[in-house]
């Protein structure tokens, strides 16, 4: 009888811990989901999030049934915010030819995202690697007769690329490291041609150049933002807001894909996690939980300015907004910009951290107008931007941010002290447990 009892008793004990354990791992982060979000917003499917092919659009879809799935309420019946705005976009052919050799888009070069199409041989005239301004460049060298030619300015001008050189048909940027892209000045394409070019794939001396670019403007490209929400327990018409941004860089030509992993399938994938988490778990949700995914941010913050102009609920409502860009790392500490702005805030999260030894380092910045916090942060929302740090991964808009290099080294430590701090805003929360 007794063996009997015993054997019961282990059984119970058994079955409670497991009980648990499934409790924990149905209700607290999921690094396996982060991970499959990570890996299939940065997958070809997804063209890269971009325009090329609906990137953005295939993405916005795949994420709208995510926020379906995990049980999130929408705003007016609908999960989605629609605005169109112009870019350009690079769907066909890009080659560029120098010394006898084929450089690969993304690998060897990228080009400027005002370029439009083309297909023309340009004489090169190097600026000396002595020289550091335009100014001084000027100075030293003979400028005649370069209305047709493109001007090879070295690592260290960086300010070349984007502001041209004086008198010339446009420049070369060279870079020591990787190249990179952006979008940001895709709205308004202009004839002026700017290419960046890895200092190692372009000899010195190299006379002339070839370049072909297929370029297509889209005049009204609808974009989508994305919103759902759990419904508060306590206060329902206050609301805390977490965003990210889903969109990257997308394709340039018809090979080359800028994956987006980090920057910001990662953000994004944090949301919905804490989506999933709130949804699973009400009780926490003591305000309104409010999770939006907007697009267009690497246009020019265009979805979370068109969604703070265009509320789906008051903005004087928001208690607090986070915005989560690239937090795939971790091992060096946790930024928050914006942060001197809010200062009790940044106490907070320091306070937890102290308690908890979530990150290594917690690091205040300044205003900054640099990510999706902007634009609520203007009309004067409590806004700040998360972004974890490591030497773990360093890409940033090139062809490398792929899902296999993004550790997530730091990320149970991060959902806990987000969602430890939307706890601690709670009326009379201590932050002990």
């Amino acid at each position: 009888m007794a063996l009997n009892i015993k054997v019961d008793f282990m059984k119970r004990t058994l079955l409670l811990f497991w009980a648990l354990v499934c409790f924990t791992l149905l209700n607290a982060q999921d690094r396996a989901y982060v991970r499959k979000i990570v890996r299939d917003l940065s997958s070809p499917a997804m063209h890269g999030r971009g325009y090329v092919k609906s990137g953005d659009t295939k993405a916005a879809i795949y994420l709208e049934k995510e926020m379906k799935k995990a049980g999130l309420l929408s705003f007016n019946n609908d999960f989605v915010q629609r605005y169109t705005f112009s870019i350009n976009t690079f769907p066909g052919q890009l080659t560029l030819r120098a010394g006898g050799k084929k450089l690969r888009p993304g690998h060897d070069f990228v080009v400027a995202p005002t370029v439009t199409s083309l297909d023309q041989t340009f004489r090169l005239m190097w600026i000396p690697d002595t020289v550091s301004t335009i100014e001084s460049a000027i100075k030293v060298m003979d400028t005649a007769g370069i209305s047709q030619c493109l001007a090879v300015a070295p690592s260290r001008m960086q300010s070349v690329y984007r502001s041209g050189f004086p008198g010339a048909r446009g420049v070369i940027q060279l870079t020591q490291g990787n190249v990179w892209w952006h979008v940001s000045g895709a709205r308004e394409p202009d004839n002026r041609v700017s290419v960046m070019i890895r200092e190692s794939a372009l000899p010195v001396g190299t006379s002339a150049i070839s370049l072909k670019a297929e370029n297509k403007y889209l005049v009204d490209h609808e974009a989508r933002n994305l919103i759902g929400y759990v419904r508060g327990s306590a206060e329902p018409d206050t609301f805390l807001v977490f965003i990210a941004h889903y969109d990257h860089l997308g394709r340039m030509g018809s090979r080359t894909l800028f994956p987006g992993a980090s920057d910001n399938a990662s953000g994004t994938a944090t949301v919905l996690d804490l989506a999933r988490h709130y949804a699973s778990n009400t009780t926490e949700a003591y305000y309104s939980m409010a999770f939006i995914l907007v697009s267009g941010e690497e246009a020019g913050l265009l979805g979370s300015f068109y969604n703070a102009d265009n509320p789906l609920f008051p903005l004087e409502n928001i208690k607090f907004l986070i915005n989560m860009d690239m937090v795939g790392t971790g091992s060096e500490g946790l930024s928050i910009v914006n942060g001197n702005q809010f200062p009790e805030a940044v106490k907070l999260f320091k306070k937890i951290n102290s308690e908890k030894g979530y990150f290594a380092d917690i690091r205040s910045g300044g205003e900054s107008c640099n990510s999706d916090h902007c634009p609520y942060y203007r009309k004067g929302v409590p806004s700040v931007f998360l972004f974890t740090r490591g030497d773990e991964n360093r890409e940033y808009h090139n062809i490398y941010d792929t899902h296999e290099r993004l550790p997530f080294t730091s990320y149970e430590q991060l959902f806990g002290i987000i969602t430890d701090f939307s706890k601690a805003l709670q009326p009379d929360h201590s932050t002990n447990r």
